[in-house]
């Protein structure tokens, strides 16, 4: 998400927002270095994964806004298209397999239990690939002749 949003931005923007999204990546930076040393202190390497997540969030966030503002004028675009038609069983996905975790994963007798948490985990992946390929094979289909053609 983050380096596909970036890379629009970068391919549309005027000289004046690259600047302006420059500085907001070099305030990203500082942010993320602050963050790094003060969650690493207090978390370990949970710190530095909050920090990296805290850093793409941003720079996403910044994307999608200038995104939105390029595409104002125009009813042709939104988010929600970009997300695959699935989407919901992914969501649905999830949740499952939280809860799964909460009611199957025992700690003191793991392995037994992962492998019934991991069928869940695998039968709503499954599932959800299943759904989103049969909503977006015209989409999968299309780039397959495109490739074709371009060979």
């Amino acid at each position: 998400m983050n380096g596909t949003s970036e890379a629009f931005l970068h391919a549309v923007a005027t000289e004046n927002q690259l600047k302006r999204s420059n500085d907001s990546l070099l305030v990203f930076s500082l942010i993320y270095l602050v963050m790094n040393v003060l969650l690493i202190r207090s978390a370990g390497a949970v710190g530095l994964i909050a920090a990296n997540s805290l850093n793409m969030s941003f720079r996403i966030i910044y994307s999608a806004v200038f995104i939105r503002h390029y595409f104002q004028d125009s009813s042709s675009f939104s988010f929600r298209s970009c997300l695959p038609s699935g989407w919901t069983f992914l969501l649905f996905s999830a949740v499952a397999t939280l809860i799964s975790e909460k009611i199957f994963l025992d700690q003191d007798n793991f392995w037994p239990t992962f492998f019934i948490h991991f069928s869940v985990g695998l039968t709503c992946f499954c599932v959800a690939a299943f759904v989103i390929y049969h909503r977006e094979r015209p989409f999968i289909n299309k780039i397959l002749r495109f490739r074709d053609h371009a060979d």
